[in-house]
């Protein structure tokens, strides 16, 4: 699915992407007020091989047989406690390893038209960041990240959208060309749904979503 090297298009999400359901367009005191949770039954559990890690920006990429190579954010909750009771923490991971992952894939929180109110919605969605449903305390776990640019290309079908990339960008990976296309990930919830059927090619739009996250990670051997 996921290619570490990703520059023309979010293709590192395949039919993996995930969410808690993409916030509706709410007035920006909502929004600021109201804390992001991403849903516990959206977690994955998985095994792999680490294929590398980069301590700078804490991530990892694992290699899976059926989604290829996936490029992974360390929640904090791994790098300063290992995740729950029988996790490791980041410092113990070493590339060829085979460990269990919980992790979250990428979670649609905001499919909007572009206007005052939704960028500031935006801004106060990542400035607060997302916790996570049934995980004790009340530090966001998961970063959310946002892009924005004009439509190319509606896909009901695949519930995909197609950018020309105009600002914002995935942390931890270079930024797009001004001008590329980019294909965004999958939405599968509700509201994103709804919000991409009205969606047309020349509209101006927000999105805002999570990084694919790693909540715990357990070696194998």
């Amino acid at each position: 699915m996921l290619q570490a090297n990703r520059r023309s298009a979010l293709k590192l999400l395949g039919g993996a992407a995930l969410t808690a359901g993409a916030v509706p367009s709410l007035s920006l005191p909502a929004a600021a007020q109201q804390p992001v949770y991403v849903a516990s039954k959206y977690q994955n559990f998985k095994r792999g091989t680490i294929d590398s890690l980069n301590p700078e920006s804490r991530t990892f990429t694992i290699i899976w047989q059926d989604l290829g190579r996936v490029k992974l954010k360390v929640s904090d909750l791994v790098v300063k406690t290992g995740g729950a009771s029988d996790g490791n923490s980041y410092e113990q991971l070493k590339p060829q390893q085979i460990v269990d992952v919980q992790w979250y894939d990428y979670v649609d929180f905001l499919i909007a038209p572009m206007s005052a109110g939704t960028m500031a919605q935006a801004a106060a969605m990542k400035a607060s960041g997302a916790r996570i449903e049934g995980v004790p305390g009340s530090a966001p776990a998961i970063r959310l990240w946002e892009m924005d640019g004009m439509v190319t290309r509606v896909d009901p079908a695949q519930s995909q959208l197609f950018l020309i990339y105009k600002s914002g960008g995935e942390p931890d990976r270079p930024a797009p060309n001004a001008g590329e296309v980019i294909q965004m990930p999958r939405i599968v919830s509700d509201a994103g749904k709804a919000a991409l059927s009205t969606l047309k090619p020349g509209d101006d739009v927000v999105t805002v979503w999570s990084q694919q996250t790693a909540l715990n990670v357990k070696i194998i051997r």
